[in-house]
């Protein structure tokens, strides 16, 4: 059990505020793919988040906002070479905030999942009900592999029952995720629940996921890395998760991920507004946040220029 069980989320954060490093800017071209993960019913809460880890400092990127400017969007990035203090910010006030983390609560689900056996490993398929959810790749049987990669809800909601909420919570608290607040239906609460965590959350979660430091055993930390992985190339990898809130107004869209090049690894945070749809998850396009992402990792050296 991680010595983190015991960390409660209540000293004021403390921060180094560094000098702002400029760098280059980049983009790079979009890749045509869906986002069948928007999650409908999410509560319209935020709250800030009152801590992130001790010994990180913070320093601010307000010359990211070119990168923001180049695709039209409001937001937040926080990125993090793991091994080193430092967390680098672009408007660090949101990146601060708790937001639902809609769909990125699926890495965490996924270790939950694995580490109680909810699913044996992450090729075991579960049949599909027949239900027409109105996203085409929902509607087929899914394992882990391929519900993370299309964000299949009801496949997580199916073994978050499984799991059963004394584990869940059990599991969230012991993961340190955000306020750890599963109160809410337990196939909801990552929906409509209480469930909140802010991008210097997201980062330090994934920091701990790279590093080994969360509650689960080696082969399932594995097993999830390697289902979240998105492209990888001759000693490079991305793995990244979309999550999407569609009852907020602007709504809201989250990448967070992690970033491997050479020997070294980065973990990163994006959310940002996004223009109000009404109908299916599909109609919100991932390549906004996956450009923005891109193209700040690259010129930061964490992914190579395409």
């Amino acid at each position: 059990m991680s010595s983190r069980l015991a960390k409660q989320w209540t000293r004021p954060l403390r921060l180094v505020v560094v000098a702002c490093i400029v760098a280059g800017c980049s983009t790079s071209a979009a890749e045509i793919e869906t986002e069948p993960d928007a999650e409908v019913g999410l509560s319209a809460g935020t709250e800030a988040a009152p801590e992130v880890a001790d010994e990180a400092s913070v320093t601010e990127r307000p010359d990211w906002a070119s990168h923001f400017a180049v695709e039209g969007v409001v937001g937040t990035f926080a990125l993090r070479h793991v091994g080193t203090v430092e967390i680098e910010v672009y408007d660090l006030a949101r990146a601060e905030t708790r937001f639902a983390p809609a769909s990125t609560f699926k890495i965490l689900n996924s270790l939950i999942i694995l580490q109680t056996g909810a699913i044996p490993d992450v090729d075991t398929e579960l049949p599909w009900d027949g239900t027409d959810r109105g996203i085409p790749l929902w509607n087929r049987d899914q394992s882990l592999r391929s519900a993370i990669e299309v964000s299949a809800v009801w496949f997580y909601q199916e073994l978050a029952r499984e799991v059963g909420e004394e584990d869940m919570r059990t599991w969230v608290s012991a993961a340190d995720y955000g306020n750890a607040d599963i109160d809410g239906e337990i196939d909801r609460f990552w929906l409509d629940g209480d469930l909140r965590i802010s991008a210097l959350e997201q980062i330090d979660f994934l920091t701990r996921l790279v590093e080994g430091d969360l509650p689960f055993d080696d082969d399932v930390v594995q097993a999830v890395r390697e289902i979240l992985v998105r492209e990888s190339g001759d000693g490079w990898a991305w793995s990244h998760k979309t999550g999407t809130i569609m009852s907020v107004i602007p709504n809201r869209g989250w990448l967070v991920g992690i970033a491997e090049r050479a020997d070294d690894t980065w973990v990163f945070a994006l959310n940002i507004d996004l223009e109000p749809v009404e109908s299916a998850a599909t109609e919100i396009d991932p390549q906004a946040r996956q450009r923005l992402a891109r193209a700040i990792l690259e010129a930061e050296g964490a992914l190579p220029p395409r």
